[in-house]
């Protein structure tokens, strides 16, 4: 019997990687139903890491309440894995963005953060894992490290409130108070970058929000890596989520790729050596996606020799790299032009349809 795994992440923002799991089967079943599936969603460090990860290791979630103003509370969902992880998304604990139109996914603020991490602490967990996809903190993380202790002030040696207003009037950090958390922390990402990297890439523009705000978050990083005499801003990872790797990196923090956990978590490395097939898909590829689950996939299923295709709505400069890491093939999901809204409307069932085509060319394959 025919075995084929199906591991997608999410084609985001439309479709959960379950969905789009699911919608493969459907469209492998209208092939043959005499396939056997192996269903392994997967993430790449972004929202619905957590989800995935209490699935997989068969863990429990938990739900709390956070402080996010006066009298106001954001509740926030985090796992409990059985061997004493505790793990959260970031963006699920910072809530919706609050930077200018121009910077996608931008936070002002990256105190709630902070706050989620000290609550999680008083629970004893072994470890701490963030998913720190999809965010990008535009206050150096300033607000996440005072949660800890790190105190910035003013010329006047006043103490200032965490935001990226209050970074513009950063003089120095006092440290006399710093607490850095007693138990390793994890933080998930699909990228390595600096924070000196980071700040010059064309979707993190911190000028777009604050004149004077670029050279504020660099005196805060040298005052930072001043005090732990290390070169924070070149060290890989602290670009992750804007600021936040920078701040969590201060904190001892150690940087993984969101795919490599879960697949470890999964155990996908066992199971693409039990099946014929692997069909895996994103909703774009491109050099980034080496590090994502289409690359993780692919490394694997070269490993064990198994043929793997990818679907993809996009496809962008760099996508062959993937070819090069042992992908067998990449096949469009669009079977003809269309504009976002229709894409996004129809994507259940154009990744059924694009399965489907792609089944029948598995069959003919695996024929004698």
């Amino acid at each position: 019997m025919t075995r084929v795994l199906i591991a997608p992440e999410r084609f985001y923002p439309t479709m959960k990687a379950q969905a789009v799991a699911q919608a493969m089967v459907r469209g492998l079943q209208s092939v043959s139903n005499e396939w056997e599936y192996v269903v392994c969603p997967m993430a790449s460090g972004g929202s619905g890491t957590t989800e995935l990860a209490v699935r997989m290791a068969r863990g429990r979630l938990y739900h709390e309440a956070i402080t996010i103003g006066p009298r106001r509370t954001r509740d926030v969902r985090w796992g409990l894995l059985p061997d004493g992880t505790a793990i959260f998304d970031a963006r699920e604990a910072l809530g919706d963005p609050d930077g200018p139109s121009q910077l996608n996914q931008a936070y002002m603020d990256s105190r709630p953060l902070g706050q989620m991490i000290q609550r999680l602490l008083t629970r004893r967990p072994a470890r701490i894992v963030i998913a720190l996809g999809d965010v990008l903190a535009a206050d150096g993380g300033m607000g996440l490290l005072q949660d800890f202790g790190v105190k910035a002030c003013d010329a006047d040696n006043d103490r200032l409130e965490s935001g990226t207003r209050h970074l513009l009037r950063i003089h120095h950090v006092d440290f006399t108070e710093l607490t850095p958390p007693q138990v390793p922390i994890i933080a998930l990402t699909d990228q390595w970058v600096t924070w000196n990297e980071r700040v010059q890439q064309d979707d993190f523009r911190l000028d777009l929000i604050h004149g004077g705000l670029h050279v504020a978050a660099e005196r805060f990083r040298d005052l930072l890596a001043d005090h732990i005499r290390v070169p924070l801003g070149e060290v890989e990872g602290t670009g992750v989520g804007g600021g936040l790797g920078m701040a969590l990196a201060f904190l001892g923090a150690q940087f993984q790729f969101g795919a490599d956990y879960l697949a470890h978590l999964g155990g996908l490395q066992s199971k693409i050596w039990e099946v014929d097939w692997v069909m895996t898909g994103a909703r774009a590829l491109g050099p980034g996606s080496v590090a994502q689950t289409v690359g993780i996939v692919a490394r694997y299923a070269r490993d064990a020799g198994v043929p793997a295709v990818a679907l993809t709505t996009e496809l962008h400069h760099g996508h062959t790299e993937l070819l090069d890491l042992g992908l067998t093939g990449i096949y469009p999901v669009l079977d003809r032009p269309r504009n976002f809204k229709e894409l996004h409307r129809g994507l259940p069932a154009l990744i059924e349809h694009a399965a489907f085509r792609v089944g029948y060319w598995l069959q003919a394959l695996s024929e004698p």
